[in-house]
């Protein structure tokens, strides 16, 4: 950092002032933008830390309105200052990784042949460095069907048709970035929402280098309309949408034209998407004053018709579709040697993901799945199953499926396998114990039923109420704790409470060992009126939380006990005859055995069970800043909590319902919607998920196996 006077100016300030000094004319924020790979917000708010410096040189800086920015003053002082800075300022250095990322970046949008001298000095590296960079680069374009050219005295380009160069930008941008992040990034720009950006400028620039900023917030309006037309994309889609016009807008206004094959517009022509797409194509001519081709049009039928949609009216589904859906399902009974035909939920959720895959497939688009790689390895044989699927499916449609579609075929078929009830009666039961009977317990059930899908966790109870606990569950194998004890003379493993590969194989290992014959003795159905009663305890548990789900935004607070606070309070205001003191008791004690965040999301958990209350409870806090939620020497920052609140004396029916909302925290869609600050969207998430608990609690009951 450079210190002259009492004005500390900090590396990105210095790159600033260099090129603004060495430039003879004046530069746009733009051009500073693209020069030191940061944004133009970034650019505007350091712009006006220069100030003092300039004023002790006696210079200044000249905006110009749709000119740029020059500084001016004496030639001498200019030059003193050059050398000042020249002399302290700090030079970036890139990781391998990083600059052969760059360099892609760079040779994508470049127009002209470029010399190595100009990478190596934008780098700090040596020309053979950067020779061999091009090398270990030169096949990814090669995938991409882009010729990577190097010539002696001209420099180094690609050759490539439009359509590959924009795949190829596209692949490059989700190789760093996953559609939660660009959409985080998307609405950052949209609704300016400072606190909601958890990404360091480095990814951000990433997209801002392919995409002008200031053109997101005009596309997304013009998208959002889609949903006046009865069309609703999913959160993916709409990225993939966004970021695809994004792009082509960026393209088209630097003389880069895509064709499309004459047929296959033609016959895109005939659909409703086309129209969409065309009014689309005429809103963003008005208002970014850019002719839209017919091509571009196409292009964006195309990912109109490819994107998993939620029709806001019924329509028909094709009937050849549920056929491919029937026979698909048939071969993979026949290959998993279980009964699936009944399982409806598989059938309605096929056919919805048919309905657009089979556009991608036939149009020839890409498709990305970040699971395939984990869905090969962890059920091998669900994925064998989905590929004589795929097989079917591909003679049907005459085209090749890619192995990332099927792998969403056989996390359906997966998901599938683990509803199936008759699947229970070779499954082993075990019985959670933990500190808590809320939060940590269910998502560690979730995780171990997850990665052992022949494990059923048939209850959790907290280590305090073991005892009357284990009475009121169906017999069970095995003990997981996350504490050690002794009980009787089950065996007990103790786990780490986040699910860790050694713990996975210390409880394979001890159901290995179980006596199979005194299971199954063991394992006795439930009386109907134990069956009703449950249910009915289901049933109350629903009603109570239904009426009793909160949102609160911009809570103000400095501290976690600042949070417990504001909490307490609210819950006092919402309900009568509530102990404050002793809710805040119980809740900093339970926070004290061991907080639960989820640090990369800023989110945060507080549960516990109080006699201080009587009624079951869901709030949820924005908060206004980010706090630490972790210490001094380990900061964690939080901007959202989540609060489960239960009697104390609950029955372990209320206890479960609730715990499905801390289960669903494993899946990045439910944090996202948490999130989201929408109460509305959130709200309807949380329904959704305490409904499909019940409803799997209930089917459960009635075949005998909870």
């Amino acid at each position: 950092m450079l210190v002259q006077g009492s004005t500390p100016l900090n590396s990105r300030q210095q790159q600033i002032l260099l090129l603004l000094l060495q430039s003879s004319c004046f530069t746009t924020l733009k051009s500073i933008s693209d020069e030191l790979q940061i944004s133009i917000r970034t650019v505007q708010r350091e712009l006006s830390g220069l100030k003092e410096i300039l004023n002790e040189y006696g210079l200044r800086l000249n905006k110009k309105s749709g000119v740029g920015l020059s500084i001016e003053g004496d030639e001498e002082a200019k030059q003193s200052l050059f050398q000042q800075l020249s002399i302290s300022k700090s030079i970036k250095i890139f990781s391998p990784e990083e600059r052969q990322y760059f360099l892609m970046q760079l040779l994508l949008t470049l127009k002209e042949p470029t010399k190595l001298y100009y990478f190596s000095r934008k780098f700090n590296v040596t020309e053979s460095t950067i020779s061999n960079d091009l090398m270990k680069i030169e096949p990814w374009f090669e995938k991409h069907h882009i010729k990577l050219i190097r010539k002696p005295g001209l420099g180094v380009y690609i050759e490539g048709s439009e359509k590959n160069i924009r795949a190829a930008i596209i692949d490059l941008l989700y190789q760093h970035l996953s559609h939660e992040q660009l959409m985080d990034i998307l609405s950052t720009y949209t609704y300016s929402l400072k606190d909601k950006m958890k990404l360091d400028i480095t990814i951000r620039n990433r997209l801002l280098h392919f995409i002008d900023p200031e053109t997101i917030e005009k596309i997304e309006k013009i998208v959002q309309r889609t949903e006046q037309w009865g069309y609703r994309m999913t959160d993916s889609a709409y990225v993939g949408l966004v970021v695809h016009i994004a792009l082509a807008v960026q393209r088209l206004k630097h003389g880069e034209h895509i064709t499309i094959d004459y047929d296959l517009l033609e016959k895109l022509k005939g659909t409703q998407e086309y129209k969409w797409a065309d009014q689309i194509g005429q809103e963003l001519s008005t208002i970014l004053e850019i002719k839209i081709p017919e091509s571009e049009v196409g292009y964006i039928t195309m990912h109109l018709l490819g994107a998993k949609a939620r029709r806001a009216h019924s329509i028909p589904v094709l009937s050849y579709i549920e056929e491919y859906v029937y026979q698909m399902v048939r071969i993979v009974e026949k290959e998993m040697k279980l009964n699936l035909e009944n399982d409806l939920t598989l059938m309605e959720n096929l056919v919805t993901h048919l309905e657009s895959a089979i556009h991608r497939i036939q149009l020839h688009m890409d498709i990305r799945n970040p699971l395939l790689s984990h869905i090969k390895e962890k059920y091998p044989k669900i994925f064998a199953a989905a590929c004589k699927a795929a097989a079917f499916l591909e003679q049907q449609l005459q085209c090749s499926i890619p192995e990332e579609e099927v792998g969403y075929l056989a996390m359906h078929f997966g998901a599938a396998v683990v509803r199936r009830g008759d699947m229970d009666r070779n499954r082993y039961h075990v019985l959670l114990v933990c500190t808590s009977g809320i939060g940590t317990s269910r998502l560690l059930a979730a995780q171990i039923e997850k990665e052992l899908p022949h494990v059923q966790v048939v209850g959790t109870v907290s280590l305090l109420n073991l005892e009357d606990g284990v009475k009121n569950q169906r017999p069970f194998d095995l003990i997981i704790s996350t504490v050690p004890f002794h009980y009787k003379n089950y065996q007990v493993v103790v786990v780490n409470p986040f699910l860790q590969p050694r713990d996975i194989e210390l409880i394979e290992e001890h159901l290995r060992n179980l006596n199979r014959e005194k299971r199954e003795e063991m394992i006795k159905n439930l009386e109907i009126e134990d069956t009703v009663m449950k249910i009915n305890r289901y049933r109350e548990a629903m009603v109570d939380l239904l009426e009793n789900i909160y949102f609160v935004p911009h809570v103000e607070a400095f501290s976690k006990e600042m949070v417990i606070q504001n909490a307490v309070e609210y819950v006092k205001n919402q309900f009568t005859g509530i102990q404050g003191d002793l809710l805040k008791e119980d809740l900093l004690k339970r926070e004290k055995m061991g907080a639960w965040v989820l640090e990369e999301d800023q989110l945060a958990m507080l549960h516990c069970r109080s006699d201080a209350i009587e009624k079951s409870c869901i709030i949820l806090l924005q908060l206004k800043e980010k706090i630490n939620w972790g210490s001094m020497e380990e900061p964690i920052d939080i901007d959202t909590v989540l609060v489960l609140l239960a009697s104390r004396n609950a029955p372990k029916e209320h206890i479960e319902i609730m715990s499905e909302i801390s289960a669903a925290l494993i899946e990045e869609e439910f944090v996202s919607v948490l999130k989201s600050h929408h109460f509305e969207r959130i709200k309807k998430q949380i329904k959704l998920i305490l409904s499909k608990g019940f409803l799997e609690k209930t089917k459960a009951l009635i075949r005998g196996c909870v």
